[in-house]
């Protein structure tokens, strides 16, 4: 089946999900970040040239200016683009001049839609499509395993929270298969599992106890309360009670276990008081790979990367 990401020659050409995504072309991503990292804050002196689109909604201001400066960094020029929906995204897309088209978006599947009406030369980066795909936190969490664990094929990740409504937790997991992470185990309340986890390849625990055990790497997901019905969402103190992560229960973890927060996470629900206080550090790594990682997308879908 043809992969829309991938261009005649097999080259990326644009970045819509890591589903599919061929393990060369992630950890290429994850070389060029790396080495966008060793490079501190130097930037390129060419003149702007070309445009990056900038496709956000109007409250994502501070994503707004990250993939700004990611565009300034690497001589691109960036411009601000009013959110479209339905068949005035697909017009508004098809009128583009070539260039990178930075979206996120509230309907899953958009970034496809976008990447099937652009003109030749215009490149398609998903910045999130409502619960699809989410590749460059999700890129971010791996490089975060990456720095303090190298050897992937040896370790055990949990995925603790709504997965079911996660777009960065689905783009995270197929990241996870993909470079050979042997185990991945899924802790949370039922309504809060999506029934595919056999096919991605995931194991649902039953308990938060049994995920947890020697695990390696733990990874915390907020609860999408804009997604969830009535139904399918817990209390604040059922759910804290069943699956918050406190010192206690990520002590059954191996005792070098890392705790990667998936977004902002409330104290007294997906965690407890101690343990936020102690994510400070992490999700300011996080952000800065997260940042590494949209000026290697930029450069790889500009074909400006060695």
């Amino acid at each position: 089946m043809l992969n829309p990401q991938l261009g005649r020659r097999g080259e990326l050409i644009h970045l819509l999900t890591t589903e599919g995504l061929p393990r060369r072309h992630v950890e290429r991503l994850l070389e060029l970040a790396r080495a966008d990292g060793a490079l501190g804050d130097a930037q390129s002196d060419a003149a702007p040239d070309v445009p990056v689109f900038l496709c956000l909604p109007e409250g994502d201001a501070a994503d707004v200016a990250a993939f700004a400066a990611a565009a300034t960094r690497v001589a691109m020029l960036p411009v601000p683009l009013e959110a479209r929906a339905g068949e005035a995204l697909a017009e508004a897309v098809g009128a583009l001049e070539p260039g990178v088209l930075v979206l996120r978006h509230d309907e899953s599947g958009a970034a496809h839609c976008a990447a099937a009406h652009a003109a030749p030369g215009l490149r398609v980066l998903n910045a999130g499509d409502g619960r699809h795909a989410d590749p460059l936190p999700a890129l971010a969490l791996v490089q975060a395993i990456i720095e303090s664990k190298p050897d992937l094929t040896s370790l055990v990740v949990t995925v603790v929270g709504d997965i079911r409504h996660s777009r960065l937790a689905r783009s995270f997991i197929h990241l996870l298969t993909t470079l050979g992470v042997p185990e991945v185990r899924a802790a949370a309340p039922r309504t809060l599992l999506p029934d595919s986890l056999p096919q991605l390849g995931v194991r649902a625990c039953a308990t938060l106890e049994e995920a947890l055990g020697d695990a390696d790497v733990i990874v915390a997901l907020p609860l999408n309360v804009e997604w969830i019905s009535g139904a399918q969402l817990p209390s604040a103190r059922e759910y804290a009670s069943t699956h918050g992560l406190t010192p206690a229960v990520l002590a059954l973890a191996k005792s070098d276990a890392m705790l990667l927060p998936a977004g902002r996470l409330t104290p007294g629900v997906e965690v407890d008081g101690d343990v936020a206080a102690s994510l400070d550090p992490t999700e300011a790594r996080l952000a800065t790979l997260e940042q590494q990682l949209r000026v290697a997308a930029l450069r790889v879908l500009t074909g400006d990367a060695p």
